[in-house]
């Protein structure tokens, strides 16, 4: 069989309907020999948080700056955010297999969430007071802490029970269907299913 050459992360599709479900579908055939992953570098990252929201095309080009002035920096980053991912990853998948997650992928995700929350000060405006995020642009991996708050949310929220693995491929998305009967992550997923289904039907 052909192996199906990795989309570039410019042309990754956004299917998994919650910002760190997205981040977790970054790669693909974990369970092979030929793992499909998509940040291959730090620019890659960059392109990915790009388009995801969580940087604007400024502040990209500046990381991007500050990436090539300290590549061994910017490697350690890429390399720490994957493991990040990889550990989400399995936490969200427990909850999809409803199986108990491994203890120390919760403390990492519990770690991280901590360190999220600190992010924060209580400010003043007007009439009211808010929370404010405390967060540099120009730190390597602040994309993460949106990924992981967007990750608390999901996990404590009644829209866990909605998430689901591609029926295809490992994938991860929140089934947000009528009737919660979604199977796939996307359309490519079905086609494949349906097309190895008539092709098993022709050849008996």
């Amino acid at each position: 069989m052909r192996r199906r050459k990795p989309l570039p992360v410019q042309d990754i599709a956004f299917v998994g309907g919650c910002l760190c479900v997205d981040f977790v579908n970054t790669t693909g055939a974990r369970s092979t020999q030929s793992e499909r992953e998509r940040l291959q570098t730090y620019a890659d990252m960059l392109i990915w948080s790009r388009r995801a929201g969580l940087l604007t095309s400024a502040e990209a080009r500046r990381l991007d700056e500050i990436a090539s002035n300290h590549p061994a920096a910017a490697r350690r980053t890429l390399s720490r955010v994957c493991k990040i991912r990889e550990s989400l990853y399995r936490l969200l998948r427990a909850v999809t297999e409803e199986t108990r997650p491994r203890a120390d992928d919760v403390a990492v995700i519990d770690r991280l969430s901590r360190l999220e929350r600190q992010r924060y000060d209580l400010a003043h405006q007007g009439s009211r007071y808010e929370l404010r995020r405390r967060q540099s642009k120009e730190e390597l991996d602040c994309m993460v802490w949106p990924i992981v708050a967007s990750a608390i949310e999901l996990l404590t929220s009644p829209a866990v029970a909605r998430l689901k693995r591609c029926g295809e491929c490992d994938w991860l998305f929140v089934d947000d269907s009528k009737n919660r009967s979604r199977l796939w992550c996307k359309k490519e997923c079905g086609d494949r299913v349906r097309a190895r289904r008539h092709y098993a039907r022709y050849k008996s």
